[in-house]
């Protein structure tokens, strides 16, 4: 495993980096805009903004590093990163911060594709499932460590901004000093929904509910934490928490879905995350909920809301071609993004009536409907027992690009040469 990751150890310390202070603004942006004096409906609206910049950095990026190249294209999105992260720590404005936000995920996007290209140009067929898992784990344990640096001020002085930009100016310099060849141009996106729906009805549901789900969670749960009184350190540990859930539950579930039919793990999922998310609404009530409580409370709801993502691209892909993988792949990211855009407004006007506890009531009412869904698909369209052809769960990091699908072992076959295999049918589910 060390050995393939010698070569890549300059790419993957800017990854971490990149990451430390990317994770620390996933969580200081919300709780800063909310002490700004923006209502819960504008948090989530500059939220929306960072995942349609994602988006947009997504279909935009493969133009720029065909005219700059992936070092050059690195350092000009990391400047113009600290850049705006330094800016927020200056203006109050709600319409400057909607641009911002726009900016900074269009901006980190472009960073996680030039990242994943360089990644998936250094991988071969002996190694491209140890980078792939090594990769998603690192990004989820960045962010996690991330949280912590919340701890080290209080989130309306400019130390945290300041933080977060040191660490994504340093990500520039292992990158810069490289001595690896930087990869080819990158492609352009290939994006089929139609491929996705036909495939998996389930599937596709699946991104667009979850995106709910996870979209409302990153731009209000550290509104949540802070309107429900958790100190910056507790406040810390309950978003370190959700994040390690999900890191830690991904491949175990992940490995059991490869065993039984995916539906069911989902179904599971989704009956778990509603009962945990209706726990944390009731519990939250309780005046010593705040801290270990709430963070045990935040590992399980992670552990099964932050896998159910790739356990919808795991089933989606089991009756897809290998030419197919990308399109499909892509599909599912970009449903996803578009959906995590709306989650954060819809849960924000439930908040703005009922309180922050809206948040997981929220929650629990679409993951509940998610789960009635499967449920139904699952007794008027049942499968054939197709366990054993399932293709091997992979983890997911998450929120990145479609370069990220290059890098997943089950695309290795793509590389070769030869004539393409025969198409499979679709099982529609």
């Amino acid at each position: 495993m060390v050995r393939s990751l010698i070569p890549i150890s300059a790419l993957l310390l800017s990854d971490a980096l990149l990451l430390l202070g990317h994770g620390l603004l996933l969580t200081l942006l919300p709780v800063a805009a909310n002490q700004l004096g923006f209502s819960s409906v504008q948090v989530a609206l500059t939220g929306s903004a960072y995942f349609l910049g994602i988006i947009g950095g997504c279909l935009a990026t493969p133009h720029v590093l065909k005219r700059v190249g992936h070092i050059r294209g690195f350092a000009v999105l990391a400047c113009a990163y600290l850049v705006f992260t330094l800016l927020f720590a200056w203006l109050q404005s709600f319409m400057l911060w909607i641009l911002m936000r726009f900016a900074l995920g269009a901006a980190v996007s472009g960073l996680y594709m030039i990242i994943e290209s360089w990644l998936n140009e250094r991988a071969d067929a002996s190694n491209r499932g140890t980078i792939f898992s090594f990769y998603s784990m690192l990004n989820l344990l960045m962010i996690t460590l991330a949280q912590q640096l919340l701890t080290l001020g209080d989130v309306s002085y400019q130390l945290l901004f300041s933080i977060a930009a040191v660490c994504v100016a340093l990500s520039i310099v292992p990158v810069s000093l490289t001595l690896s060849l930087a990869p080819a141009a990158v492609s352009n996106v290939k994006i089929s929904f139609r491929k996705v729906w036909l495939h998996s009805h389930i599937a596709m549901i699946g991104a667009v509910i979850m995106g709910l789900v996870t979209g409302a969670f990153w731009s209000l749960g550290p509104v949540y934490a802070a309107d429900s009184g958790f100190t910056n350190t507790q406040l810390a540990m309950f978003m370190s928490a959700t994040v390690l859930g999900g890191a830690c539950f991904q491949i175990p579930i992940g490995r059991f879905s490869d065993r039984y039919d995916r539906r069911i793990i989902l179904m599971y999922n989704a009956v778990s995350g509603a009962l945990i998310s209706l726990a944390i609404v009731v519990t939250s009530y309780w005046s010593g909920f705040a801290g270990w409580p709430a963070a045990v409370m935040a590992f399980l709801w992670g552990g099964t809301c932050m896998t159910s993502y790739a356990i919808c691209l795991a089933h989606v892909n089991d009756n897809a071609t290998a030419k197919d993988f990308l399109p499909i792949g892509s599909g599912m990211l970009i449903t996803y993004g578009i959906s995590s855009a709306v989650g954060g407004p819809l849960a924000a006007g439930l908040m703005s009536v009922v309180g922050a506890r809206g948040l997981y009531a929220y929650m629990t009412f679409f993951l509940i409907t998610f789960a009635v869904i499967v449920m139904v698909r699952r007794r008027t369209h049942v499968l054939p027992d197709t366990t054993d052809e399932h293709q091997t769960f992979q983890p997911s990091a998450g929120m990145t690009t479609p370069m990220a699908l290059e890098i997943d072992p089950r695309t290795e076959h793509l590389q070769d040469v030869g004539p393409p295999a025969p198409a499979k049918q679709p099982v529609t589910e």
